[in-house]
């Protein structure tokens, strides 16, 4: 499935403190969304680390690491996930 486009759905900037993800919505060719969610190594590092997480990891199935939030470094990912078949199983249907 190609993908067509794709969008932030959250505020990529914040604080350096900022520990959250940010969603993107991602539309296919065949008029089908998907979604996934993006971090940032540092916005990673900075939940990892807060005193009250609880359990004190997570794995999530549709999480995508990119250098930053730059359009042109989410676009190289997403088109490279594509390139190897990976997008989808990196992404969940959008309902």
């Amino acid at each position: 499935m190609k993908l067509l486009n794709w969008c932030f759905d959250d505020d990529t900037v914040g604080p350096l403190d900022e520990w959250n993800w940010v969603e993107v919505t991602l539309t296919f060719e065949d008029g089908s969304k998907r979604w996934s969610i993006l971090y940032t190594p540092d916005r990673l590092k900075n939940n990892l680390f807060r005193l009250n997480i609880d359990p004190p990891g997570l794995f999530i199935k549709h999480m995508i690491i990119v250098r930053s939030y730059a359009e042109d470094d989410v676009e190289r990912t997403l088109r490279y996930l594509e390139s190897e078949n990976e997008l989808f199983d990196a992404s969940k249907p959008l309902n």
